[in-house]
């Protein structure tokens, strides 16, 4: 069963950077940055912002041409069955406190937030210290396991803040320190004087926590923020012009998705799920509200990740008569107010979203409308990302519209693992349990040869978009 209807495949986050900040006097040498993304309690496994700002850091990090190297890590090595890693820490490192990176410490990170972090989707057996090494030892071969080390959410923090009280502060070894986080919704800090890296030229930065499209926005053209994230493509159109801002769109292999709990009727129905696949408009979504007809989603991953995208495959289609005569042949029967109803029940389902991506739920308001003309009625609710992750941990979830990057772990098999993999997670598949799938994600993370590689990704991609409900053909 299939539970992830893909409604555009790449995406851009726009950056608008305000060239002359009116409220900076001359001496101000604060930088301050607004985010869509929510600061949290100050662990790494919470939330991005750490990482974002420099203040911790993890044990391997990807170059821009993806490759893996060292970071917190200065090398590692495996055992010839790829089930044994060891991890040499970087000598010389402090923590903002000044207490001694040590691989004890990093051994102590990774084993508390285990299950928080992407290690957690890794079969990691055992985690160990000796003299400087971090040692791994893993139920099975696991060839990605440095990649997975490179995700924002396996940051390393020092031996203080590893304790069960809540702590106002965190220390980090990154180029910036926090300095002062009492405001839940601003992080501010200061460069790092004794950086072992490259130190900062900025001398102090505030992140703001500004869920706010729109306020973000005007933050960045009243010059109250030098650096505005995440804003929708209307914005960024309108302030393509503007004297005082630059505006900069990154296009990364990002995936928004419509998911569906596969363990709820009638969602748990082959036919529902196709019927609301073709009642979908992607290429509709993709240039009216996205701003790029080309993003329209043809299969879970797009073309600018050659590697795993199959080119074969038939694109979705937008087929409405589609839709209404597979839910015809479900047992649905239209009723007099336009919504469909089999066995005295409604077609009625809850439509989640969060609004950290400004675009999630204008998305969300277009798909309502798309399933309101084949006879589903759906409601929508907004909250932070919390909405989703808490919905699929409890199982109240029934649809939500999400976002997911790819890139977190520079491996998309990282990603494809998390989210689809043994249950699924909290953006991808929900209530799916596919052994054969899971034989195939297994078998990846143990194989070297690329020729095998690629039939292996051949093989995942064909069996999530073919066979799994996105179609009948």
């Amino acid at each position: 069963m299939k539970h992830v209807i893909l409604a555009a495949a790449v995406g851009g986050t726009a950056l608008l950077s305000a060239a002359a900040p009116l409220l900076a006097g001359p001496d101000d040498d604060t930088i301050r940055i607004a985010s869509p993304w929510k600061i949290g309690a100050l662990i790494p496994s919470a939330g991005t912002a750490l990482s974002r700002t420099g203040v911790v850091e993890t044990l391997t990090m990807p170059t821009a041409e993806g490759d893996i190297v060292g970071l917190l890590a200065e090398s590692w090595t495996s055992n010839d069955t790829l089930d044994e890693w060891r991890f040499k820490i970087r000598s010389g490192v402090t923590f903002h406190d000044g207490s001694p990176l040590t691989a004890e410490t990093v051994a102590a990170n990774l084993t508390k937030f285990q299950d928080q972090s992407s290690l957690g989707s890794a079969p990691v057996k055992r985690i160990a210290y000796e003299g400087d090494d971090v040692i791994l030892t893993l139920d099975r071969s696991y060839s990605i396991l440095p990649a997975i080390l490179a995700d924002w959410n396996t940051g390393i923090i020092s031996a203080a803040n590893l304790t069960e009280e809540p702590s106002d502060s965190v220390a980090g070894t990154g180029p910036f320190a926090v300095t002062d986080a009492s405001d839940p919704t601003m992080l501010k800090l200061s460069a790092n004087a004794d950086y072992w890296g490259t130190k900062a030229t900025i001398s102090k930065v505030e992140y703001l926590f500004v869920p706010d499209a729109q306020t973000r926005q005007a933050m960045a053209q009243a010059g109250e923020v030098e650096f505005a994230f995440s804003l929708p493509v209307t914005a960024t159109q309108m302030l393509a012009g503007a004297d005082n801002v630059d505006v900069r769109i990154q296009a990364i292999p990002r995936v928004r998705a419509l998911k569906l709990n596969g363990g709820m009727a009638p969602l748990d129905e082959v036919a529902v799920r196709q019927a609301i696949s073709y009642a979908i408009d992607r290429h509709g979504i993709a240039t009216s509200i996205v701003g790029n007809p080309h993003t329209a989603a043809s299969q879970l991953f797009p073309a600018s990740l050659p590697a795993w995208h199959d080119p074969s495959l038939t694109p979705f289609s937008f087929d409405p008569a589609k839709a209404a005569e597979l839910l015809a042949g479900a047992g649905f029967e239209m009723g007099e107010d336009g919504i469909l109803v089999r066995d005295g029940a409604r077609f009625e389902i809850e439509m989640r979203t969060y609004d950290s991506r400004p675009e999630l739920p204008v998305i969300g308001v277009a798909i309502q409308g798309m399933l309101k003309d084949v006879g589903i009625e759906v409601t929508m609710r907004q909250g932070d990302w919390t909405i989703i992750s808490d919905g699929h941990t409890d199982g109240t979830l029934e649809a939500g519209i999400v976002s997911d990057s790819f890139v977190y772990v520079p491996d998309p098999i990282g990603a494809l693992a998390e989210n689809f993999y043994q249950g699924g997670g909290f953006w991808g598949s929900m209530n799916w349990n596919n052994p054969e799938f899971d034989n195939l994600v297994e078998t990846y993370q143990e194989t070297v040869d690329p020729a095998a590689l690629k039939d292996l990704r051949t093989a995942m991609v064909s069996m999530i978009v073919r066979r799994q409900g996105f179609w009948d053909r």
